[in-house]
């Protein structure tokens, strides 16, 4: 049995990019954001030389980055679903 949210087993070994997410269903998508404020911060507070506008700088790089990664998914999406089918093979 795969351990997930639905059930009341724990999470033992959970393996995000093999196995369901259970509850989450296909709102996993939106677990994107707080990756990327995690990783906006630690890029930040290691790049920055002083911590002037700090906060700002993070929720520019937040939205830039889910921003960019929306786009992503749109044209990957475009691609897929509407140029590949339409290529003519001789």
């Amino acid at each position: 049995m795969i351990p997930t949210i639905a059930f009341s087993t724990p999470m033992i070994g959970w393996i995000p990019f093999l196995q369901p997410a259970g509850s989450l269903g296909n709102l996993w998508w939106l677990l994107m954001i707080p990756l990327i404020f995690g990783i906006s911060i630690a890029y930040r507070a290691t790049h920055d030389a002083s911590i002037d506008q700090f906060w700002t700088r993070v929720f520019v790089f937040v939205t830039k980055s889910t921003l960019a990664m929306g786009s992503l998914a749109l044209v990957m999406y475009l691609f897929v679903y509407w140029i590949i089918p339409n290529l003519q093979t001789n």
